[in-house]
């Protein structure tokens, strides 16, 4: 694997971060959220900040930005030196000019931080309205250069357009050019590919360190994703309950890692490689699927209108006690075929069986029995559990609906509990009061509490950090040995693909372009589409849990 090779020893430094120790604000009890941290980046230099969410990384950027919620978080010691000043010790005005200018930020969620009524252009200029007096056409002509530069197609269209009119990919790469106009010294990126697939993540990757290159910067890059890490890191620094444990080059740290939560964090990366398949079982398929089809007639206010084919003659089965996944980009319609399965929109066309079933055209009232046999886990637990509901409530719902006795559908909550991991007395507590990972446990053990014959996974790791993500796929695949359940897998992600499928169907422009198991696809794609998907993918190239390059490399 080739790593960035540049001697980054000698070039100056741009952001120094020493002893920087930040607590909770108004607080007799103050706690530390990061306790004396050592940060050094050079001119040019891509440093990776990584750890576990609650590490303190973001908390990190927001300290160094100036950005920490006021009467929550207070920086408590420490300095962080921008060109030989304490930016810890400037007034907010003086940071707001520093902002963009020196020092700039480009956040995880565009659509967040793009303001939905403007247009992004304006949004651009209004970067150079608050630190320059260009006139109105040279702005213009700096706006669209750096649109340009990022790669950014049909820009005066897009100049025009709204952030609701834009891709994902898009929308992220208005983002940086609004934090790269002005040239800032360091570029602090927190998380910006997380919620992006392979190929447009690979993209914002490229685009970065393209510009890096181009203007010098340095960067401070935020990520959990030790995939990421690989392809772009120069120097790492590992971060565990607002400590620094362990910093190196990128080489050093994947192949010797000296710490053991480094060691474990990068034992819990997934791989390209694939697990051994389960053997089919006899007899008929748990959800069988033939000609699919979903198409979204949009018409205008003038009966003009266009069709979208979601999905299109999608055909696959699923036997019990194995799991098949569906790949593809953002908006190649895997979450659609998915949805329909689950009965949440109605197909345009084709047969949906469960069981014995043909449950693609059945009304709400003659659907309702089919729902105990197939059930979904989403990609938020946090939005799919009652805020409001004990858990315990949220987990016998679905078995009341269905007859049982308050009783016995409390003792098989208990049970679910121990199955998923979490304590019995976990029943009387809210969402809120669990970790990500729990509440996807919680998630799991109300899918499988009506004892279903198909479980639909619709990006259920995507959002977790690395660790956990691992205890999930785990989870996940303990639970289908015990019950015998097939799986139905929704991911971008290839490597996550990789550790829990036996078979593979990767999706483009709504149409199945290859259906194989899962060793053959990812090891022996025929598609160029697959052969795109896997070339995108970070890290593909590294063995993170035995510290070592793939043989195949």
């Amino acid at each position: 694997m080739q790593f960035r090779n540049r001697p980054f020893d000698t070039a100056p430094v741009a952001l120094k971060i020493e002893k920087l120790t930040v607590r909770t604000a108004n607080d007799d009890d103050a706690v530390k959220i990061l306790d004396q941290i050592d940060v050094t980046i050079r001119e040019g230099e891509t440093v990776c900040l990584v750890g576990e969410s609650g590490s303190g990384k973001s908390v990190t950027s927001l300290a160094i930005m100036g950005l920490l919620p006021k009467g929550a978080l207070e920086v408590a010691g420490g300095r962080v030196e921008l060109d030989g000043m304490n930016l810890l010790d400037l007034d907010a005005s003086t940071m707001r000019k520093l902002r963009a200018s020196r020092i700039s930020m480009i956040f995880q969620e565009p659509m967040t931080a793009l303001n939905p009524v403007m247009k992004v252009g304006d949004q651009i200029e209004e970067v150079l309205d608050s630190h320059t007096k260009l006139p109105a056409r040279e702005k213009k002509k700096r706006v669209i250069d750096i649109m340009e530069q990022v790669h950014l197609p049909d820009v005066e269209r897009i100049y025009g357009s709204y952030p609701h009119q834009l891709s994902g990919g898009q929308r992220q790469r208005i983002m940086i050019a609004m934090a790269l106009i002005l040239e800032p010294k360091l570029l602090i990126a927190d998380e910006p590919t997380t919620a992006l697939d392979v190929t447009t993540q690979n993209q914002v990757l490229k685009l970065i360190a393209e510009l890096q290159e181009r203007h010098g910067t340095a960067v401070l890059f935020i990520t959990h994703d030790m995939g990421v890490v690989a392809e772009i890191a120069d120097t790492v620094y590992v971060m565990r309950h607002g400590k620094i444990v362990e910093s190196a080059p990128i080489e050093t740290l994947l192949r010797s890692p000296q710490k053991d939560y480094t060691r474990n964090l990068l034992e819990a990366v997934p791989s390209l490689i694939p697990r051994d398949a389960r053997p089919l079982a006899d007899g008929a398929p748990a959800l069988d699927v033939e000609g699919l089809t979903k198409v979204y007639d949009t018409r205008s206010f003038f009966g003009r209108g266009r069709e979208t084919r979601a999905a299109q003659d999608v055909r696959f089965a699923i036997r019990p006690g194995r799991t098949l996944g569906i790949v593809g980009e953002s908006g190649s319609g895997k979450s659609t075929v998915a949805r329909c399965i689950m009965r949440l929109i109605d197909p345009t066309d084709g047969r949906i069986t469960v069981g014995k079933a043909d449950i693609a055209k059945l009304g709400r009232a003659a659907l309702q029995p089919h729902r105990k046999h197939i059930q979904i886990v989403f990609q938020d637990p946090f939005r799919s559990l009652n805020p409001r509901w004990k858990v315990g409530d949220s987990l016998i719902e679905g078995p009341l609906n269905f007859g049982q006795s308050r009783k016995q559908a409390l003792d098989h909550a208990r049970e679910l509990m121990e199955l998923v991991g979490l304590p019995p007395d976990a029943l009387g507590r809210y969402p809120h009061q669990f970790s990500g990972g729990q509440r996807q446990r919680i998630a799991i053990a109300r899918a499988i509490a009506m004892r279903p014959d198909v479980l639909v996974a619709d990006e259920a790791v995507s959002a977790l950090d690395v660790s956990v993500q691992a205890q999930v796929l785990k989870l996940l695949d303990d639970l289908q040995e015990k019950l015998g359940i097939a799986i139905l897998f929704i991911t971008h992600d290839l490597r996550v693909a990789a550790q829990i499928c036996d078979d593979v169907v990767v999706m483009q422009h709504g149409r199945i372009v290859e259906h194989d198991t899962a060793g053959n696809v990812l090891s022996r794609p025929q598609h160029e589409y697959t052969r795109a998907l896997i070339d995108a993918a970070p890290g593909r190239r590294w063995d993170f849990a035995n510290f070592r390059e793939l043989a195949t490399a």
